[in-house]
């Protein structure tokens, strides 16, 4: 546990973004005899990290650093990684967040009929799975680039965690899993079957 937790925390520190979620508001409700979808949306903004939980960072790091057995030299680099990675994933996940705006947008405007909505809708969607395919690039760039800068022994360090981690994942996270491995969010009952 503690393992995966240390994995899981290394990879946010490479790899922070911020992303705005909504509840999704099935299509079939929107315009339907004038009526918008009255689904209550819950967003979750990753709000500023409190002392503690930057405490707790660091901690999570210097134990992940000290597994490793990092040098200053990686520990320097590791970093420069860190800072270049967000640097380019934070306007593809500023561009996903746009589509996420706008798909809302489309959801709560009455005037379209559901066929120009979905239209819209999918082509968002589409718009969103690339911007997403992209910053899955991304993060594989920058864990190679971050491997480039282990010995061998550390890589076979790093393997074992991320083996590690992946059980414990798999372990806490049974069911069904998306295409990267993600859990599938349940279906909405409108969207399963319109007809209800």
């Amino acid at each position: 546990m503690k393992k995966s937790i240390v994995l899981a925390s290394t990879l946010a520190l490479f790899f922070v973004t911020s992303a705005t979620y909504a509840a999704p508001c099935p299509v079939s409700d929107i315009n339907n005899k004038g009526v918008k979808c009255e689904q209550k949306r819950i967003e979750h903004q990753r709000p500023p990290m409190s002392p503690e939980m930057k405490a707790k960072m660091e901690k999570k790091k210097a134990e992940f650093d000290k597994k490793l057995n990092l040098t200053d030299e990686q520990k320097a680099k590791a970093e420069q990684i860190r800072k270049d990675g967000f640097e380019k994933m934070k306007p593809v996940m500023d561009q996903i967040k746009v589509k996420k705006d706008e798909i809302r947008a489309i959801r709560e405007n009455g005037s379209l009929t559901q066929a120009e909505a979905k239209t819209k809708i999918d082509a968002l969607h589409k718009d969103i799975m690339n911007l997403k395919a992209q910053a899955r690039e991304i993060r594989k760039q920058n864990m190679q680039d971050f491997e480039a800068i282990l010995t061998d022994k550390q890589k076979k360090t790093l393997e074992k965690m991320k083996q590690e981690g992946r059980k414990e994942f798999a372990k806490n996270h049974k069911g069904k899993r998306g295409p990267q491995g993600h859990p599938m969010p349940p279906k909405h009952p409108d969207v399963q079957n319109p007809a209800k």
